[in-house]
């Protein structure tokens, strides 16, 4: 066990981070899914998406998210994203699958981690034939959405090489957070979140990590636009109060915690009792 607050939070990130081997097991069944729908699709493209990709997956916690680009024409011209989906199901009923809580997904389910959400969509091409964006289906409303992934992977790659590697440290730490209190708060959103808080090197953890909350409490006031749509629009009033409330109460004792090793302070046993509090039983305790 740690008597430094920097040893703590290695350690934390160590135990909540996905490791190299998990990501090799979703790539495989990235593939061989992929492989599966163009059986019976016409697939123009396919890639990962989500947080496994992006570098800020929680270990046993987070789900492949595989975009799948079919032909327009084909599948998706004149037909509501329910049909769509259900054809994507049908496709894949070899799998035990079902839709995805907010309809824009069929998830796959496996005996052992991870399951794998497909997402169909088509490409949306400029007059020079550059892909802008990607509509998703929407099942709820049986609208199709706008959604810039690439865009998205883009901007944290970019974000991280600005900041180091603390930057995606930090929103790992906040998502393991977020599941430790309640979830109100989306992955995506978390992650658009930080790329509005964090613009330039991040070299100390605990105080990045109450940097976070401080803004972050703020910002979910009001709906934040990012690439094209808003990240928070699945926040209700209340679930937005709630998910302000516990951003407030980690702020400040994220605040208290940094304190405690600031300057001449040097009671990382004070502190890390605290970032327990805040992180739960993954962080480390002292001694």
């Amino acid at each position: 066990m740690p008597y430094t607050v920097a040893v703590s939070f290695d350690t934390f990130y160590q135990n909540i981070n996905l490791s190299g081997d998990h990501r090799d097991t979703a790539n495989r069944r990235r593939d061989d899914i992929v492989s599966t729908l163009k059986k019976k699709l016409h697939v123009i493209e396919s890639f990962s998406s989500g947080s496994i990709p992006r570098y800020t997956a929680l270990k046993d916690h987070a789900d492949l998210d595989v975009m799948v680009a079919l032909h327009y024409t084909k599948h998706i011209k004149g037909k509501k994203p329910s049909e769509v989906l259900q054809e994507v199901r049908d496709t894949l009923s070899e799998y035990r699958t079902n839709v995805r809580k907010n309809g824009q997904a069929v998830t796959l389910y496996y005996k052992t981690w991870p399951n794998v959400d497909i997402v169909p969509c088509s490409r949306v091409v400029n007059d020079d034939g550059i892909v802008t964006s990607y509509s998703i289906p929407d099942m709820n409303t049986e609208q199709w959405i706008t959604s810039k992934p690439k865009n998205h992977t883009a901007n944290m790659t970019s974000r991280a090489g600005t900041c180091g590697s603390n930057f995606r440290k930090s929103i790992t730490m906040i998502k393991h957070w977020n599941r430790t209190h309640s979830s109100y708060l989306q992955s995506y959103h978390i992650e658009a979140m930080a790329l509005r808080i964090f613009d330039s090197s991040m070299n100390d953890i605990s105080w990045d990590i109450f940097k976070f909350f401080e803004e972050a409490a703020n910002l979910v006031d009001s709906p934040l636009w990012y690439e094209g749509a808003f990240a928070d629009d699945y926040l209700t009033y209340l679930t937005r109060s709630e998910a302000k409330k516990r951003l407030e109460t980690a702020r400040d004792k994220a605040r208290s915690a940094w304190a405690k090793t600031y300057g001449h302070d040097n009671d990382h046993e004070g502190a890390i009792a605290i970032w327990r509090q805040i992180f739960g039983d993954k962080f480390p305790a002292y001694g």
